[in-house]
C-alpha cells in the first residue's frame, strides 16, 4: 500500500475508536500483530492482549476521544502526535476511576498487507 493508503487507513481507524466501535478498530489490526507500548506490559502484546486493553479501556473511558494534530509518514510506517481525552468512571491500570484526564501521545505503525502490523507508543 502507498503512505497516502496507510495514513488514509490509520485516520479511519482513529475514526473507529471515536465512535467506540471496538469491532471495527480492531479489524485494522493483523492478526500477527505486535505492540511495544500497551500499557502494564513488560514486553511486547499480541493481539488479544491489545483487544483486552482496550476493551477495558473503553469500559473505564465511556467518553473517549482521540485528536490528531500531525501525521507524518514513510514507507510502511506512520507517525502521529495525537491527544486522548475523557473521563475515568472506573480504577484502570491501578488509578481510580472520577477523573477526567488528556494524555499526548506520539506513536508509531507500521503496516503490512494493509493492517497495522506493529505499534510503538510513548
Amino acid at each position: 500500500m502507498s503512505t497516502e493508503q496507510n495514513i488514509a487507513m490509520l485516520h479511519r481507524y482513529f475514526e473507529a475508536q471515536n465512535r467506540h466501535d471496538l469491532e471495527e478498530s480492531f479489524a485494522f489490526f493483523s492478526p500477527n500483530i505486535v505492540s511495544h507500548s500497551v500499557p502494564s506490559s513488560d514486553s511486547a502484546t499480541r493481539i488479544d492482549g491489545i483487544k483486552a486493553f482496550f476493551t477495558a479501556f473503553y469500559d473505564a473511558v465511556p467518553d473517549f476521544q482521540v485528536t490528531l494534530h500531525d501525521t507524518i509518514a514513510e514507507g510502511d510506517r506512520v507517525v502521529v502526535r495525537f491527544t486522548i481525552s475523557g473521563t475515568q468512571t472506573k480504577e484502570l491500570m491501578g488509578q481510580p476511576g472520577g477523573q477526567p484526564f488528556v494524555d499526548h501521545s506520539l506513536t508509531i505503525y507500521r503496516f503490512e498487507n494493509g493492517k497495522i502490523a506493529e505499534v510503538w507508543s510513548n
